[in-house]
């Protein structure tokens, strides 16, 4: 075994004469908490992983055909950067029917991430201002960085309504504000926000000439009634939405979304994919044909039912009100519990949880999934009931 050098090479952002490498975008964006506990599940002797944002049930077999069909027949080079336009029919025509969307213009995006970054960069420049919901999904402020803007948070708290009061704190005292964007339902606490909310948050954009960006991606996870979309409560004109086939259709690794919205904010998006997603994976576009014709309505079933006894068993027990949508928990610590005393005894149990802290600038609460299968659940409610247990006895 050879010895270190005496004089070791400077590390690599102090090479070149010094000269940094990676540039301090970068260095801000963290590595994601989410993608560590991902990470860490490849390492671990059965575990109880309810951190999973993916649901857990297999690509219909109609679906899987369809890709497979599309790649033996050749379809795998580009397509138009907008996608083909059979899909794009299809989606609008699915919210004309579904919410009245009038909109002329869909693009197919790689992930409903994808159409959210092409959004960013689209419609903000330095400097720029963004309202997120807090808690959040983890990469929003993360693109608000990406793209040198700043953010602040309103509250979203379950149980807590959306107020223009909320709103109106979160605004940028120096009128650099330009965006607003709302998730519902909510990952990561599966809040669903009513018509009403949805009315105080177009009448605020409309007040404070925003753009609203509405991240439907867990659209068809509703379980006490039809999902109110952001269309009918938000002026079109001002109004981005985008929704996608990753959680719907057991298809993450897939990478389809679409966005729709006004002409202008489209055509840049579309101009900016050009540049650098070029176009979704095409083999998928055809796959998202076939997949717009599969009924999900039995899996959607099993989800509400696993809903409604997840949640019967741990209430009264974690403090948290029912979610309505997506397949997410967001329940407080128990009392005298620290994030990190909490997660160790977790992980001693074998129980992948998400901290809540990856999600919000508060550090009360942790995310469950309920995307897993009855004996995982099962295990997972044996494991959270041993852990309130204990920290109620100090």
């Amino acid at each position: 075994m050879s010895l270190p050098p005496e004089n070791p090479a400077p590390p690599q952002d102090q090479a070149l004469s010094g000269r940094r490498l990676v540039s301090r975008r970068a260095d801000g964006v963290e590595s994601s908490g989410i993608r560590k506990i991902f990470e860490r599940v490849q390492f671990m002797d059965d575990p109880i992983n309810l951190s999973i944002g993916q649901a857990h049930f297999d690509v219909p077999e109609a679906v899987k055909e369809a890709a497979i069909a599309a790649i033996r027949d050749g379809f795998n080079r580009y397509t138009v950067t907008e996608g083909v336009p059979e899909l794009n029919e299809r989606i609008l025509g699915r919210l004309a029917d579904r919410y009245g969307y009038q909109g002329q213009q869909s693009l197919v995006t790689s992930g409903v991430s994808g159409g959210l970054l092409l959004g960013f960069m689209a419609a903000l420049d330095k400097g720029d201002h963004v309202l997120l919901p807090d808690p959040y999904f983890t990469m929003y402020p993360v693109l608000a960085g990406l793209v040198d803007a700043d953010w602040s948070g309103y509250e979203m708290y379950p149980g807590i309504p959306l107020t223009e009061a909320a709103l109106e704190a979160a605004l940028d005292p120096e009128g650099r504000s330009r965006l607003l964007l709302i998730n519902s339902p909510s990952n990561p606490t599966g809040r669903v926000l009513s018509a009403e909310e949805l009315d105080i948050v177009g009448a605020f954009a409309r007040k404070h000439d925003l753009l609203v960006v509405s991240d439907e991606i867990y659209d068809e996870f509703v379980y006490d009634g039809p999902h109110v979309a952001a269309v009918g409560h938000v002026d079109e004109d001002r109004l981005l939405l985008l929704g996608g086939f990753s959680k719907t259709y057991g298809m993450p690794g897939w990478r389809m979304g679409y966005a729709v919205g006004p002409d202008d904010i489209i055509d840049a998006m579309r101009r900016i994919q050009q540049f650098t997603f070029v176009c979704a994976p095409s083999m998928v576009q055809l796959a998202g044909l076939a997949a717009m014709d599969v009924d999900m309505s039995a899996e959607i079933e099993n989800y509400a039912q696993k809903r409604d006894s997840f949640y019967a068993r741990l209430a009264g027990h974690y403090e948290f009100p029912k979610p309505g949508g997506s397949f997410y928990m967001f329940p407080e610590l128990p009392k005298g519990a620290t994030t990190e005393a909490f997660m160790e005894r977790a992980l001693e149990r074998k129980l992948l949880i998400v901290p809540g802290k990856a999600f919000s600038a508060r550090d009360t609460h942790f995310r469950l999934s309920f995307a897993a299968s009855g004996e995982v659940l099962d295990r997972g409610v044996d494991a959270l009931l041993a852990l309130a247990e204990e920290f109620a006895e100090g």
